[in-house]
């Protein structure tokens, strides 16, 4: 009996090494900061990468970002964290993709939300939700071969930080009509911008306040002089 569950032990302790193996923490440097995640925490986002001034996700292959007679949710998680010396100070999302419909009573939307958790101050969270830029109301027919139509949303938020939790929750819903009806949206790029500010050094303050202090003395002496 023992010798049979040696190999079901050694394929469960395979199986848990190659997991963990997949679900590993990936780290971005972006120059001025820092892009942390999780494996396991995309979602259907995709593998991201680094941009000129933050980071994009493609998301794709099967079953990719596509709602399809459908509503679809998904969450990605970050951890960014600015180098020494500097500050997070904003965010900046950006969203796109396609949709087509056939039937005027199809529906489909977007919705989402960027929220922030200042790991410095416990008080410090934000969240701001977003939607499509404009409606998502143009119809097609079978005879037009799904001719598709582009949606964008974005929305930002600010919140000065040394290092910051952030989640991209997306919501994609395609709700056929009647009579045949039938709707797809998906999502194609995903981008988030982040803005760093440097933070003056302590030696920095103290010759400003220096500086500062001897403009006082010589305009105080000015002053008496006349």
């Amino acid at each position: 009996m023992f010798n049979q569950l040696k190999p079901l032990a050694a394929l469960i302790a395979t199986a848990l090494i190659s997991t963990s193996a997949l679900a590993a923490t990936q780290t971005l440097d972006a120059g001025n900061f820092t892009i942390s995640y999780d494996d396991s925490a995309l979602g259907l986002f995709g593998t991201p990468v680094l941009t000129s001034s933050g980071i994009a996700f493609a998301p794709g292959g099967t079953p990719g970002f596509t709602a399809v007679n459908s509503v679809l949710q998904s969450t990605a998680a970050l951890t960014i964290t600015a180098d020494a010396g500097y500050k997070l100070t904003s965010f900046n999302l950006n969203e796109k993709g396609s949709y087509f419909k056939v039937g005027d009573s199809s529906i489909v939307f977007v919705g989402g939300s960027l929220s922030l958790q200042d790991l410095a101050n416990t008080n410090g969270n934000v969240v701001n939700n977003f939607s499509s830029s404009v409606p998502l109301t143009v119809s097609t027919t079978f005879d037009q071969h799904f001719k598709t139509e582009n949606w964008s949303a974005s929305t930002s938020a600010n919140l000065t930080s040394a290092k910051v939790n952030v989640s991209i929750l997306d919501v994609l819903g395609a709700i056929p009509g009647s009579n045949g009806g039938y709707a797809s949206i998906g999502k194609s790029s995903v981008i988030l911008d982040v803005t760093v500010a440097a933070v003056p050094e302590p030696q920095s303050f103290a010759m400003l306040l220096a500086g500062l202090g001897i403009v006082g003395a010589v305009a105080r002496r000015r002053r008496i002089g006349a």
